[in-house]
């Protein structure tokens, strides 16, 4: 009776639909930003999360099918999408229809929980519950019901790491295939106060290699963002509870050291992170004992250049809420140098991990400020004490779509000075700037306090015309030479830094390619007397195949001046000397939609007086919903006055589905610089949204020589059997 109801009901919105089409609307898309309006229903009527949309409560939900096609070209979709919304005082219930004209066709290969569900057909659910048009929270499902949660960052790629408790499953149907949704208020922060919260949905038709959308109607929208969202409205007077959460864990840790005499330690780790809602805008956390053994292994990189590399954040407590403390909007996404906080600083000192004892953490939004505040306190570890390592980060809503923020840092890691950052930034952005494309301005200042160094700073503006005809960039920065907040990350400290680049897209109506594209970069950075350092500029070419294969091609013209001499791996020293590192490069990025894929550079260029040739081959084979396999090979042969040596790099890693909420992970990787063997596995089992298993099993190995059985030395062996539950009051 209730799928007779709802196919009713579809049936008459179908033909509601076919009637519209006779006259379709005429929509002025770069002003377009559609509503919807969630019905009200009762507890009682909630619907059970299985995909189905059997319900009878969906026959009255509140409908979306005015759905644009973005991708290849803007227009009518190709296949019709519904979405139904409703809520009850506990959770936003979503229900998606995707129907498609071939269903057999459907891409349905990841079944993992996290997973690279990007690849199939599936439904991006985004929300932004501040209306800060930058930032948010980002929810999608595939058709075999795999799920995962994102945080969307302005100007970065979004953070899967990031989990909530929510629930989501979905079915294939004979006509396509449905999912639900169900969002409870008591795991998202939100402006109870607002109109309503910026939403974005997008459907990946991918076996068609088609984007639809809701909202965004512009290829040069970013479909991980929230420029130009639509609105969801008028949700109210829904149960916030106590606004307690609990989360406790109790984790049995084995481990074992290999030199002699072997040390060998078993324990047991309880932690616990209690969050509490003062508002629904509003949260605070505790964390204890904080465990971060379910972190997987960093992409293994090996330094041939001259200034410490950068790892991205992986831990799920630092990636909470990461968003509330970016500094200075895009400005830092590609480039960190002078980034005033980076949370790796906390935890991890000299590349060591270093056991957080206890950290309190504030985000959300105080009458309409937008609020951040972090402070851990982290336990000691050989001659470095326990140090108290805080940050604070506070913006507001200026003019018609700007904000304005500050940013302060305290603490060392290392416990060897008193340090202390300060800053201040400013974000304007301009829908339409001149009559044409969005236009985005950040400027920024900030200073460290030292009492090992002189007081210095660090300042910049960066220019954005980031849209799919035409775009530019322009950026000047710099980095005084005393300049070093001990919580953030500088590797180039005492340079000025100036670039541009700007590039020209031509789609095709017809053809093999989707589009095409061509553009120039440039970037010169000084020292602070305007001493030459480095000059780079880049031809770029760029083509993107209707299959969405991307093919790039680039050279460049490298000038390098040392100044002091520095060493390249196995030994090798570059001395003093200007230097011409000029090279090409070709990179294919195959596209997702296949069983098979690949994404990999060669590139060949001068360097410091002789040769590189560098190649990056990865590639990755699913072939069913219950495997894949990921392979990635690195090789660097350098030759240089100096000598020669070779830099390789391997990885292999696998994951096993059971189901959407099973899987077991590994990787392994190893190089043949550090001779250095890792290996991380790990099975997740989520036994319903706030219950979890979790066994993890680690393995580090030193291989010095040709002969694996007789070269291989064990170093450290460790094991982790935790169990956690959130309770929620």
């Amino acid at each position: 009776m209730h799928r007779w109801m709802l196919g009713a009901c579809i049936a008459l919105s179908g033909a509601g639909l076919a009637m519209a089409e006779e006259d379709p609307p005429v929509r002025n898309f770069t002003t377009y930003q559609p509503t919807v309006r969630p019905v009200r229903i009762d507890t009682s009527e909630a619907p059970v999360i299985d995909g189905k949309l059997d319900e009878a409560m969906w026959s009255k939900a509140a409908e979306v099918s005015e759905f644009y096609q973005v991708e290849p070209k803007v227009g009518p979709p190709t296949v019709e999408t519904r979405v139904y919304f409703a809520y009850d005082e506990n959770n936003l219930y979503v229900g998606i229809h995707a129907q498609d004209d071939m269903p057999e066709a459907i891409l349905a290969s990841v079944l993992e929980r996290d997973g690279e569900i990007w690849r199939d057909d599936m439904f991006r659910f985004y929300i932004d519950p501040f209306n800060t048009g930058t930032s948010g929270f980002g929810f999608d499902i595939n058709a075999l019901g795999a799920r995962t949660e994102r945080l969307i960052r302005y100007g970065q790629a979004p953070v899967d790491a990031w989990n909530i408790i929510w629930d989501a499953d979905s079915v294939m149907t004979e006509d396509g295939w449905t999912a639900e949704i169900a969002l409870p208020f008591r795991s998202l922060s939100f402006d109870p106060a607002s109109d309503g919260w910026g939403l974005m949905m997008t459907r990946e038709h991918a076996h068609a290699n088609e984007e639809i959308r809701w909202a965004g109607i512009d290829q040069s929208v970013n479909k991980f963002g929230f420029a130009r969202p639509g609105y969801i409205e008028g949700i109210d007077n829904i149960n916030k509870g106590k606004g307690f959460d609990v989360q406790l864990q109790a984790g049995l840790n084995g481990n074992r050291r290999w030199d002699r005499p072997r040390d060998d330690d078993l324990s047991i780790e309880p932690s616990a992170n209690i969050s509490y809602k003062f508002t629904p805008s509003l949260t605070g956390l505790v964390t204890l004992n904080t465990d971060f053994s379910d972190t997987p292994l960093d992409d293994r990189q090996i330094n041939t250049g001259r200034f410490s590399l950068f790892f991205p954040e992986t831990r799920d407590f630092f990636l909470q809420d990461a968003a509330l403390f970016e500094f200075a909007g895009q400005t830092f996404a590609g480039a960190p140098n002078g980034q005033p906080f980076f949370s790796r600083r906390i935890g991890i000192v000299n590349g060591q991990s270093v056991k957080v004892d206890a950290g309190l953490k504030l985000s959300g939004e105080i009458n309409g400020v937008e609020v951040g505040i972090l402070s851990a306190q982290t336990g000691a570890i050989g001659n470095i004490g326990s140090q108290n390592l805080s940050v604070a980060r506070a913006t507001v809503d200026v003019l018609d779509q700007s904000r304005v923020g500050f940013i302060a840092t305290n603490g060392d890691p290392t416990g060897l000075s008193d340090n202390t950052l300060a800053g201040a930034d400013f974000s304007y952005r301009v829908p339409s700037f001149f009559g044409g494309g969005r236009m985005q301005a950040d400027v920024f200042y900030q200073r460290t306090f030292s009492s090992t160094l002189e007081d210095d700073d660090s300042f910049g503006a960066k220019f954005d015309y980031p849209n799919d005809k035409w775009a530019w960039s322009l950026e000047a920065r710099q980095i005084g030479e005393d300049f070093a907040p001990a919580l953030g990350f500088v590797n180039r400290p005492g340079t000025r830094t100036f670039s541009a680049e700007w590039h020209r897209r031509f789609r095709q109506s017809a053809g093999k390619f989707r589009w095409w594209q061509f553009g120039t970069s440039h970037e010169y950075i000084t020292d602070l007397d305007g001493n030459a350092e480095t000059a780079v500029n880049s031809l770029v070419l760029n083509a993107n195949t209707i299959w969405t294969d991307d093919l790039t091609f680039t050279a460049s013209q490298n000038e390098e001046h040392i100044n002091t001499p520095f060493f390249l791996p196995g030994g090798l020293v570059v001395p003093v000397g200007v230097y011409d590192n000029n090279g090409v490069k070709f990179r294919v990025q195959s596209s997702y939609v296949r069983p098979w894929g690949t994404t990999s550079e060669i590139e060949f260029r001068d360097f410091y007086g002789g040769e590189s040739k560098r190649y990056d081959v990865n590639v990755n084979f699913r072939p069913n919903p219950h495997v894949d396999l990921k392979a990635g090979y690195k090789r660097e042969d350098i030759s240089v006055p100096a000598g020669d040596v070779s830099v390789q790099i391997g990885s292999l890693e696998t994951v096993f589905n059971v189901s959407t909420d099973l899987s077991i992970t590994t990787q392994t990787q190893y190089d043949n610089i550090t001779n250095s063997l890792s290996f991380f596995g790990r099975v997740n089992w989520e036994l319903r949204p706030q219950t979890e298993v979790f066994f993890s099993l680690g393995h580090g190995a030193v291989i010095e020589g040709d002969d694996f059985r007789r070269n291989f030395r064990s170093v450290q062996t460790s094991a982790v059997l935790r169990f956690g539950n959130t309770f929620r009051f």
